[in-house]
């Protein structure tokens, strides 16, 4: 019994070790995760602390932003009231000189309408080149004339603007011709390349020919003999395709067929150089006929305008008393527009030029005709 005893104890004592030894190392691990869980959590605070300071100065400089964009937005409110009203004023200046150059215009006769009306325009699309040169012009100016007289700076102006306008123009005629030099330049040099070819070609087949020719006169002469009368030879079957005339009784003197093609290629090599001078003058004679028409609109535009013209004028004279439309003569557009009947006769030095063309044409092709 007594040994029955102390076995019970020493099992008890066992199954004690071994439950005590199985809690400790529960007790160590738990241990163990509560201090990563701690580490996590301390790690996610130091974050979250991160977070909200980065968050608080991305605030405090949004905030800063929209102060100065709020400020910005203020002073250029300001700016747009000033600006508003200054085009205002500019749009009442701008009317009353409206009016001012319709009564002006009025004033003045059609030619210097035209004139007028033609500084204006160019004036539109070369802004800078003539704003520059009166401002240059009457920056320096320093004469208070007597109202209603242009001065010396306002006179110069005009004349200044005048010669723009005729530089112009002939600035546009030397365009136009240096463009039709380049044209038939090309068309000469394109015929001229054609022609080379052509010949070339014609050199290569005639030493094939005159090869073959060689190589069967022999047989050629043994057949001719044996051959009937009937049966005609190349020489006369050339002149055969040929039509009648001062080009067929020269084939007909011609006995040899290398001698027979040969002439054929020149009389082929002239028709072609015939046929690229006319079509060199059809192209000078659709240019002409190009400016013609243009000339013609321009002379329809111009008599429709000069009768709105007159007709503005008649109306406006009609609702007027004679005292109100009664002014002093302008003398600055007098001396800016006196001279300017010579602005047409720039254009006809190039008519003439395209005439003589033409002849010379004309002539080339009479004498190739008569060759």
């Amino acid at each position: 019994e007594g040994k029955e005893q102390a076995l019970k104890i020493l099992q008890s004592m066992a199954v004690l070790d071994k439950a005590t030894t199985h809690t400790k190392a529960v007790f160590i691990k738990s241990e163990q995760q509560k201090r990563a869980l701690e580490k996590e959590i301390n790690i996610l605070e130091w974050e979250i602390k991160i977070n909200q300071e980065k968050l608080k100065n991305i605030d405090e400089t949004w905030a800063e932003k929209y102060d100065r964009v709020y400020c910005e937005n203020a002073t250029f409110k300001e700016t747009l009231k000033m600006k508003t009203e200054e085009i205002k004023l500019l749009k009442s200046e701008n009317q009353l000189l409206e009016q001012q150059h319709l009564e002006m215009m009025a004033m003045l006769d059609v030619k210097q309408q035209k004139l007028l009306q033609d500084s204006i325009c160019l004036s539109k699309s070369g802004v800078t080149e003539v704003t520059s040169l009166e401002l240059a012009v009457l920056g320096a100016c320093a004469c208070n004339g007597p109202e209603g007289v242009p001065c010396a700076c306002a006179k110069m102006s005009a004349a200044t603007r005048k010669q723009l306008l005729q530089l112009k123009q002939e600035f546009e005629l030397m365009k136009k011709s240096k463009e039709e030099a380049y044209i038939m330049a090309d068309a000469f040099r394109i015929a001229f390349e054609q022609q080379l070819m052509r010949r070339k070609d014609q050199a290569f087949r005639l030493a094939q020919m005159s090869k073959i020719c060689r190589k069967e006169t022999k047989t050629v002469k043994w057949k001719s003999s044996k051959e009937d009368e009937k049966r005609k030879s190349l020489g006369e079957k050339l002149m055969g395709m040929l039509a009648s005339g001062p080009e067929s009784k020269k084939v007909e003197e011609l006995e040899n067929p290398l001698e027979i093609i040969r002439t054929l290629t020149d009389l082929l090599n002239d028709k072609e150089e015939m046929l690229a001078h006319q079509r060199k003058v059809s192209y000078m004679l659709a240019r002409t006929l190009e400016d013609k028409e243009n000339a013609l609109q321009q002379r329809k535009e111009s008599t429709f305008s000069e009768e709105k013209v007159t007709f503005k004028n008649s109306q406006y004279k009609q609702d007027l008393n004679p005292q109100e439309w009664i002014f002093p003569e302008c003398s600055c557009c007098q001396d800016g527009f006196s001279s300017a009947p010579n602005t047409n006769p720039s254009r006809t030095p190039t008519s003439h030029s395209t005439g003589s063309k033409e002849n010379k044409h004309h002539n080339f092709k009479e004498t190739m005709n008569m060759k």
